[in-house]
């Protein structure tokens, strides 16, 4: 008898002839913290077609839920039997790198993988998924555009991968630039922009529209635009059509693809396919779009990153600018977080050094900007009892003389009639009988109403002196508006609020425009001067200077230059941070003063905040059990929680920690914890 080479096991005559097994590490669609893990099933020869970033739907508990496909393997550790995935659909909805980018943006933020997934895509069309691919990018037509919008582009035949030379920048803005730190090309930018010249208003969209279409001509991969609001998305796409660019559609191809929810589903989720798939290599939208899949990342660009839009209301609470740096990161690409006033969270990215610094330089700022007049009280007590009035008679000078070269805006602070009252006779604020809260006029001839509780206060009398007539104290849009309309007889006075409709970007050309921050119309070549009324330090609590001198500067944008004429007269009390960075127009380096006083703090950017809400012991243990004060935590209970502040190199290990506390409590069902990672912090 021959040897047995088989090792005593009789060999397996099917070995070889049987497919292998094709096993799908699915995460699921549950909101426990201890089902925040792969599942394994098996791909049944029906679905042949799953792929990692399918979209499936799996039994699970006695149920069907959604899950994405993370990863497809040969073996499974399950000691059990394997179920089956039940349904997929036609096309995959994310690629390898998305998935690598929600499981990292979860543990950073101590969320859980599916959180993110399900807002990195939209709703799934099945009709959208079933169109094959069918158009390419036009490199050609994106570099004839990028030289359209003053950016130098490189032939097919060059070599050269990179587009983005400061020396081809727009005379106006971009050739007088100086940086902190000079590397031949750098790719992570935090910039202080000007006003486009030719068009002022509340984004350059030209500016951005040149760097992220320069990038693309390059090849190198996709450029996303990250933009705040429907009107700067607006802007940008008009940049981009100026220029010769087409919007995407199914029926035509096109050069770039805008994510807009009020679009609808079927061609929402279309363009999403068409920048996943590599269609186009220019990508422009709202929040959700800083974590648009796409073949290969080569630019991000995130504007005015310090809007309160892009903080994500929904768990795990991600900020944009906290995708954009993580992407960045991860994949190499180019990074431009720009603004009229770079948030303190950007500034801190320079301070570390792992961005660079771009600011205007003395005569792009003298040439590029209106000039800015501030109206203190003790100003206005030069002119008399009238310098009381909310419009200075000086201030009303101006904007009669304006009037005679083009459109006034006026901004006013707050929305609505007249948000606050006092007693006419005797000053004392008026406030509601039933909570105390302050009583605002909705509308002329009514009721006072409480802002607090919205009770109507009818026949009301003073506590104090017992009067029944209210002085209108804190004025809404509406109120200032009629008041505009008495003042300036015979001159259109046009309103741009939520209430009375926000007027479009172009759809005024004359008279005056009286709006809310960011309602405020841009207007062609800008507003010959702009008044800012009743301004303030809005914001309460940490970094309210800033967030004043963002509002006031990015409202002072939508003026002409003053080498036209154009001029800005804001009328308030402001901090003497946010005065100097008005009156000189030195955003970034006010920040950066902002942010030294941080260090000597040790608040956030400077260290990372994480918040824990719950009941009073479980939030205690939770505390306890992250070892956050052998971590150095500083930790503030109060009331409704506990706010935690650690070094920014402890900070993610107390992040795991506290996940880890998350999925123990969720498997034995105990109370539930809510974590937030990098949120405000309350000064109390």
């Amino acid at each position: 008898m021959g040897e047995d080479t088989t090792g005593g096991k009789q060999p397996d005559l099917l070995a070889g002839l049987m497919p292998a097994a094709r096993i799908a590490r699915i995460v699921i669609d549950s909101p426990l913290p201890h089902l925040d893990a792969p599942f394994d099933y098996l791909i049944p020869d029906k679905l042949a077609r799953v792929e990692v970033g399918f979209r499936v739907r799996v039994p699970f508990a006695g149920r069907l839920v959604s899950g994405v496909v993370m990863e497809i393997v040969g073996e499974s550790d399950f000691a059990g039997k394997l179920l089956s995935v039940s349904t997929a659909a036609y096309a995959p909805s994310y690629t390898p790198a998305s998935l690598r980018l929600a499981e990292t943006l979860a543990r950073r933020a101590c969320g859980s993988t599916w959180d993110v997934l399900r807002l990195m895509a939209p709703p799934r069309v099945a009709a959208v998924e079933k169109r094959e691919p069918d158009t390419e990018v036009d490199l050609a037509r994106l570099r004839a555009a990028a030289r359209e919008l003053g950016r130098a582009t490189v032939d097919d035949t060059s070599g050269d991968a990179d587009t983005r030379d400061a020396d081809t920048r727009d005379a106006d803005t971009r050739d007088a630039v100086t940086r902190d730190d000079a590397p031949a090309r750098p790719r992570r930018i935090v910039r202080q922009c000007l006003p486009d010249p030719e068009a002022p208003g509340g984004v350059p969209a030209r500016e951005l529209a040149g760097d992220a279409v320069a990038a693309a001509a390059a090849g190198r991969g996709s450029a996303i635009v990250v933009l705040p609001d429907a009107r700067a998305v607006a802007a940008v796409v008009g940049a981009l059509r100026a220029a010769g660019l087409e919007r995407w559609t199914r029926q035509g191809g096109g050069d770039f693809t805008v994510l807009d929810a009020d679009d609808g589903p079927t061609v929402r989720y279309g363009q999403y396919l068409a920048a996943l798939r590599g269609e186009v290599a220019l990508v422009i939208g709202t929040r959700p779009v800083a974590m648009q899949p796409v073949p290969a990342l080569a630019h991000l660009t995130v504007w005015d990153d310090a809007h309160t839009a892009y903080e994500d209301p929904h768990a795990p609470y991600l900020h944009a600018r906290t995708v954009a740096n993580v992407r960045a990161e991860s994949l190499g690409c180019d990074l431009l977080v720009a603004g009229y006033v770079p948030s303190i969270e950007a500034i801190a990215l320079t301070e570390h050094g792992w961005a660079t610094l771009e600011s205007p330089d003395t005569e792009a700022l003298r040439s590029g900007t209106p000039t800015i007049d501030l109206w203190d009280d003790s100003r206005r007590a030069q002119e008399g009892p009238a310098g009381r009035h909310w419009m200075p008679p000086g201030v009303w000078r101006r904007v009669v003389a304006a009037l005679e070269s083009g459109p006034v805006a006026v901004v006013v602070p707050r929305a609505g009639y007249v948000q606050a009252t006092a007693c006419a006779r005797c000053d004392t604020w008026a406030e509601c009988r039933d909570c105390g809260g302050s009583l605002s006029l909705p509308a002329p001839g009514g009721d006072p109403v409480c802002t607090a509780c919205g009770r109507t206060q009818a026949d009301w009398h003073c506590p104090e002196c017992n009067g029944p007539r209210l002085a209108q104290r804190r004025q809404g849009v509406a109120r200032v508006a009629e008041q505009l309309r008495a003042m300036a007889g015979g001159v259109a006075v046009t309103v741009s609020s939520a209430a009375e409709g926000i007027v479009a970007d172009g759809a005024v050309g004359d008279g005056i425009v009286v709006a809310v921050p960011g309602a405020i119309p841009a207007v062609a070549v800008g507003y010959a001067h702009v008044v800012v009324v009743d301004a303030a330090v809005m914001a309460t609590g940490l970094g309210g200077e800033v967030t004043a001198l963002r509002h006031w500067l990015v409202a002072a944008a939508h003026a002409r230059a003053r080498t036209e004429g154009g001029g800005v007269s804001i009328i308030g009390e402001l901090p003497p941070l946010t005065v100097r960075a008005l009156r000189s127009w030195r955003a970034a380096e006010a920040v950066r003063e902002a942010y030294d006083e941080r260090v000597e703090l040790g608040l956030p950017p400077v260290t990372r905040h994480l918040r824990i809400e719950g009941p009073e012991q479980a939030v205690r243990d939770a505390v306890r059990a992250c070892d956050a004060e052998t971590l150095g935590a500083v930790v503030a209970p109060d009331p409704h929680g506990t706010s935690l502040l650690l070094t920014r190199g402890a900070a993610q290990a107390c992040v795991d920690a506290l996940r880890d506390v998350l999925r123990a409590q969720s498997k034995a069902g105990g109370d539930a914890l809510r974590v937030r990672v990098d949120g405000p912090l309350r000064l109390l």
